[in-house]
């Protein structure tokens, strides 16, 4: 009997956040930005490098609170395609404090090596909506703390603006 491979799903976030199209371009694509909002709920981001060109590569970290331990974890991947404040696609992977991708054993159950992610960007006057893709996550946990854990990001942009 073969083993089959886990049914997987692209998870999708659209959400309408409050912040023009620039200042949202600029929240995912500056390493001063990203350190405002990236993690879950709780979790500061001590550090965001990024090379913002098609091949370019990015680390971002997220730091658990001091009573969850306060251990750092590092996303990383490099960016497929870029279309100025329209769309963002990137791989994803968890990674060392280099980028390095962290091997098999070390991923949590369910996690995959790596993910393709896209961003787009649609200006609403003063809002913009985005249209978050993570493609291809196995059925299980991950995929819902992934979920949750996006949502929980993007409600640390609620009231950011320029020089907030």
């Amino acid at each position: 009997m073969s083993e089959q491979a886990p049914r997987t799903h692209d998870l999708v976030i659209r959400r309408i956040v409050e912040a023009p199209l620039g200042l949202a371009w600029r929240l995912w694509t500056e390493p001063e930005h990203v350190r405002r909002w990236w993690g879950p709920a709780l979790y500061t981001c001590p550090s965001a490098e990024l090379d913002l060109r098609v091949g370019g590569r990015y680390l971002w970290a997220m730091q658990a609170p001091a009573e969850h331990g306060g251990a750092i974890h590092y996303t990383a991947g490099s960016y497929q395609r870029i279309e100025h404040e329209r769309l963002l696609e990137f791989t994803a992977h968890l990674a060392d404090a280099t980028g390095a991708p962290l091997p098999a054993t070390d991923l949590p159950p369910g996690f995959p090596a790596e993910l393709v992610h896209t961003v787009e960007f649609r200006a609403l006057g003063e809002l913009t909506e985005l249209t978050i893709t993570e493609r291809h996550w196995p059925e299980g946990p991950m995929l819902v703390m992934s979920y949750a854990g996006m949502h929980q990001s993007l409600d640390k942009w609620s009231g950011l603006r320029d020089g907030a």
